[in-house]
Parts: C-alpha cells; sequence; structure tokens
C-alpha cells in the first residue's frame, strides 16, 4: 500500500529524521510492507495520512480514488490554534481522526491517544531540593491569540499580579521583550476568519509590559527547571494534557496545573495540585504551597513522583506513536 504522510505544517513528505521516537512510528507504517510516498504531491496513493492541514493531500487522494476509510487525520493543534483544521468540509474528509484530546471534534468521534512525552529526566534528590529557589518558576513563550479560551494571557495576569507576593514567580521564555505589531494583525486576522469560536477579552492584557523577573530563554528547560521547587504549569488551552506538567514533574518540581481535569486523562488527582483557571485560585494556590515548610513541600513531590512514575510508560513517546501508528495501520487494513 502506497502512503503518503503530510507534516504538521502541510509538508508533502513528513520528516522523520534518522532517529526519535517518530522512527518507531514509521517502523509501525512499513511492518506490513507498507511504501511512503517520498515525491512531491500528484502521485497515485492508497492512503492518506495527515498530521496537518492540507488541500492538496486531500486532493491527490481524491484523485487517487482513496476511500475515505483509508484517510486519516491526527489532530496535534487545539481549534483556538490551527482552526482551519475543524472546519466541517475538512474535517468531514476523513474516515478516521485521532486527537491527544477528550474535547476536539467531538462531532466527528474522535480517537484519543496520549500525548508523546519523553523520557525521565532526572532522578529525586531530597538532599539537593533544600537548595532550590523559594521563587515559583514559569517556562513559556509569550504568544497572543484572541479566541476565547486561550491561556496565553492568563499567564501574563498571573506573572503580573504575583509581582504583589513575597516571592514572584521567576519568567523564562521566548519573546517576552518583543512587542510585534505585524504578528498581533495575523493573530487577528486569523481570529476575524474564525469568529465563531468567540472572543476573549483578556488576549492582550500586558502584552506590552515588561515583565521584571524575566531571565531570558532557557537553554535547557531540564537544568532551568531543577532550580526552583516550585513550577506552575498552564495548558495553551484547557482541552489537553501536553507535555508541559510532565516536564515540571520530570525535574520534581512542585507542580501547580492549571488544565483539564487530570483524572478525565488517566492521571492520579495527586500527581499535581489542580488550580482553577483562575488568577485568584492559581495565586492563593501558589501561596498556600510556598508557606510550607521543606519537609511538607519534599512529602508533596514525593506523592507526585509517585503517581508520575505508575504513568511514564502510557505516555512515553516511543510507546505512544508506535501504538498509534498500528492503530492506524489496522484501521487501513479493515
Amino acid at each position: 500500500m502506497k502512503i503518503r504522510i503530510v507534516g504538521q505544517s502541510g509538508e508533502p513528505v513528513f520528516p522523520f529524521n534518522t532517529s526519535g521516537p517518530w522512527v518507531k512510528f514509521k517502523d509501525a507504517l512499513l511492518i506490513d510492507k507498507n511504501v511512503l510516498v517520498t515525491e512531491k504531491f500528484g502521485q497515485k496513493i492508497d492512503a492518506l495520512i495527515c498530521h496537518g492541514y492540507s488541500k492538496s493531500a486531500i486532493s491527490e487522494a481524491k484523485k487517487s480514488k482513496v476511500p475515505k476509510d483509508r484517510m486519516i487525520l491526527v489532530l496535534w493543534e487545539p481549534p483556538i490554534t490551527q482552526p482551519k483544521l475543524y472546519s466541517n468540509d475538512y474535517l468531514s474528509s476523513f474516515g478516521y481522526i485521532y486527537a491527544p484530546s477528550k474535547e476536539w471534534a467531538k462531532n466527528y468521534n474522535p480517537i484519543y491517544f496520549n500525548w508523546p512525552i519523553g523520557v525521565n529526566k532526572s532522578k529525586f534528590n531530597k538532599i539537593n531540593f533544600k537548595d532550590r529557589h523559594n521563587n515559583a518558576v514559569m517556562i513559556q513563550g509569550n504568544k497572543v491569540n484572541f479566541f476565547k479560551g486561550e491561556n496565553y494571557s492568563l499567564r501574563r495576569i498571573v506573572l503580573f499580579k504575583s509581582l504583589t507576593l513575597n516571592h514572584p514567580i521567576i519568567l523564562y521564555g521566548k519573546d517576552w521583550r518583543r512587542f510585534s505589531i505585524k504578528r498581533i494583525f495575523k493573530t487577528f486576522v486569523k481570529f476575524l476568519l474564525n469568529c465563531k469560536y468567540g472572543f476573549s477579552r483578556s488576549a492582550l492584557q500586558y502584552i506590552k509590559a515588561k515583565y521584571p523577573n524575566y531571565k531570558g530563554i532557557s537553554k535547557d528547560k531540564f537544568n532551568t527547571l531543577e532550580k526552583y521547587k516550585i513550577c506552575i504549569v498552564i495548558e495553551n488551552h484547557n482541552s489537553y494534557v501536553s507535555e508541559k506538567i510532565f516536564d515540571s514533574l520530570n525535574s520534581n518540581c512542585i507542580t501547580i496545573y492549571v488544565g483539564p481535569s487530570l483524572t478525565d486523562y488517566g492521571l492520579n488527582k495527586n500527581i499535581a495540585i489542580q488550580s482553577d483557571p483562575k488568577l485568584e485560585s492559581i495565586l492563593n494556590t501558589l501561596e498556600d504551597v510556598m508557606k510550607l515548610n521543606n519537609e511538607e513541600m519534599l512529602e508533596i513531590l514525593k506523592t507526585q513522583r509517585y503517581y508520575l512514575e505508575k504513568v511514564m510508560e502510557n505516555w512515553n513517546n516511543e510507546v505512544v506513536l508506535s501504538k498509534l501508528a498500528k492503530n492506524i495501520c489496522y484501521k487501513l487494513k479493515k
């Protein structure tokens, strides 16, 4: 079977590279003697796997008379980030849709898979924990999104309001010293073309302000996180669990989490301290944790670490991507 695999940016050939977890995905597809198409669009194909938006891929599949049940879409972004992926016209082109969220494209009965996570980076070290900074840390790029439900502005609000605390949040990430009118304009145009998703009234709050506790871009997020006792993780949108929470937990930070219900995604409620996506809730939770002594913090950390180790294999990127590819192969053979 000749299979076209489209990349997340719509490129005709998926960038598997020569090593890493995506090679596991590729190898699983090739077990049944399938052939991956590596030429530009316009070939004769038997099946299509899209990891992004591509009109050219749909056109090629239709010209090749690929049946709908051999057209697969794998979603990697929520509607507020890539709204064109979620048009009924595009979604209805595929026989099967996969998503690392239980909220995306719900009307099309997507098949859920865990977000692929890298291997455990660090071991628990009780002695070194007391030497970490007492300030909480956040690693996040400064982005703008005008769609209702976005959490980019919530991060900025939490950061600037934390300046009233005895230990304000320490910040790392890209674009916190740049204010691009062009980038904001393009983002607003995207919103106007898909305004059915609703408008975020706080989208531009603090966008021009310079955060005084900004430390620049982190060259190694794990080395950075390991300097702090507490990490605040706020998902881009409260509809999926991404790698962010695992980066914090793997760095042995007490994790304060804002996102979907963790139990809905098969995670124990004690794997992180879950906060409502509201300013008061997040800052109150942070203050409560910061009032704890070192031994009390360590007890929370040991609990979070215990539940992390119980689920890591199910979220491991090689396991997840291999399982995803095998499931897709099964669908293609039906």
